[in-house]
């Protein structure tokens, strides 16, 4: 057996076939619910059912003493009784232990006693099922009442009169307690009456002490009062005093700070000044050499420019009369060689436009001149147009020179002077200006007459 023991204990064995075998038990913890089958009396004569729940498993570590007074494990009990065999078997007999036990923990309670001490009860039974439970190989892991039921509704009966004996104590406790109260508050008011007397008593002997005492210390407090205001007189004098000191010190560093700043200012600003006088003059000296110098500078300039104009305008004056002199020279030699003829029709292309010019006088005089219809623009012109050539046909007539006749002519010899000139020259890009007749040579007909090169 000790071999089988150890076997069981193995996580794993090794087994020999045909020599060895392999037989189980549980050691897991199994559950049983009791039910009592037939009402069980108490002590006093009530049949009751009780409803329990037992957990147990095999006791592996305790010892039994048998009735012999042998010492054996609770385990090689549990191998002898429970090898190979099933929890129901093991379920069954602790059933019978247990229900064996109620009975006879029940007999000798009574009922009111069981409903008020469940768990001394329930402990009752466990600790009287122990015995014989270790000699089954088992243990009670825990043990527990559910409820207890009588078919004459005694229990019920019983709560109503609990509940009821519940109540009239509680009523009974309040109205103690009420009572109570009342009886601690007036023990506390007439405590508080006596406390207030004496505390009345005493604060009239503290306020007796205390006005004793207040008009000492006021009598005390005046005397100090003027201790130290005489004290504070004689502090504050002291003060003015130091005070005026150091006032007539500040003063008298202030005005020596003061004088020696404004002596400083002064110095530094007459230097300042004679500094400024010397820049000031040395500035002015420096403009005028450069004023003289410019001037002197602008004067030889302006004697240059006098002298270069002068020669200019005589050397001008007298190629101009130089030029006049010939232009004189060339008219009176192109008069002499031409006609009277020519000589008119040069005067008239002179005082052509101012004779255009008096036509249209009268119109510049007129501030404003509106006209409707159409044409009127051209009309006006016509009628100046006009204006000018009754001019030129009553000079013709008073002439006896067809002044239309006579342009032509010099145009037409003009024209062919410059067509004389250009096949002479063909080569030349500068188209003529003048032919070899001494009529283009005239002042005014030559230039009116000559064309404008593009």
């Amino acid at each position: 057996m000790p071999w089988l023991i150890a076997s069981l204990r193995a996580a794993a064995a090794f087994i020999v076939p045909f020599v060895m075998r392999v037989d189980w038990l549980s050691l897991g913890a199994v559950q049983s619910l009791l039910k009592t089958d037939t009402p069980i009396p108490t002590k006093d004569a009530i049949l009751i059912d009780v409803n329990a729940v037992a957990n147990f498993q095999i006791a592996s570590e305790s010892i039994v003493i048998d009735e012999d007074g042998h010492q054996t494990k609770a385990l090689e009990n549990a191998a002898r009784n429970y090898l190979n065999q099933s929890k129901e078997r093991m379920e069954k007999d602790v059933t019978q232990v247990l229900l064996g036990k109620l009975r006879e923990v029940i007999g000798k309670t009574e009922l009111k006693e069981l409903m008020e001490n469940r768990d001394t009860f329930a402990a009752t039974v466990a600790e009287s099922a122990r015995v014989d439970m270790e000699r089954l190989g088992l243990q009670l892991t825990t043990f527990n009442i559910q409820d207890f039921t009588d078919r004459q509704h005694v229990i019920d009966n019983m709560g109503a009169e609990m509940a009821a004996e519940i109540q009239r104590n509680a009523k009974l406790a309040s109205i103690n307690a009420e009572q109570d109260v009342a009886v601690r508050q007036n023990q506390l008011d007439l405590k508080r009456a006596e406390l207030q007397s004496i505390a009345d008593k005493a604060q009239a002997e503290a306020d007796a002490v205390k006005g004793i005492t207040t008009a000492e210390q006021s009598k005390t407090l005046k005397v100090k009062e003027q201790e130290a205001e005489i004290a504070a007189a004689e502090k504050r004098a002291t003060l003015e005093q130091r005070n005026a000191d150091i006032e007539e010190q500040k003063l008298n560093a202030a005005v020596r700070k003061k004088a020696d700043a404004d002596r400083y200012a002064a110095e530094q600003k007459a230097d300042a000044d004679l500094y400024s006088t010397q820049k000031r003059a040395e500035a002015e000296r420096y403009q005028r050499e450069q004023e003289a110098q410019a001037t002197q500078t602008t004067a030889d300039a302006d004697a240059h420019a006098v002298k270069v104009r002068g020669e200019a305008e005589g050397a001008a004056a007298q190629a101009k009369g130089v030029g006049e002199a010939e232009a004189i020279r060339a008219q009176g030699e192109a008069y002499n060689t031409m006609s009277n003829t020519y000589i008119l029709a040069q005067q008239y292309i002179q005082v052509l436009p101012d004779m255009v010019r008096a036509a249209a006088e009268p119109l510049g005089r007129v501030d404003r001149i509106t006209m409707y219809g159409a044409g009127n623009g051209a009309k006006l012109v016509g009628d100046t147009v006009d204006t000018v050539s009754q001019i030129s046909e009553g000079l013709s007539q008073s002439l006896g020179i067809n002044l239309k006749a006579l342009l032509n002519s010099a145009v037409a010899g003009h024209a062919a002077g410059e067509a004389a000139a250009k096949a002479a020259s063909p080569k030349s890009q500068t188209p003529a200006v003048r032919t070899e007749e001494p009529k283009p040579d005239l002042p005014g007909l030559g230039d009116w007459m000559t064309p404008k090169a593009d």
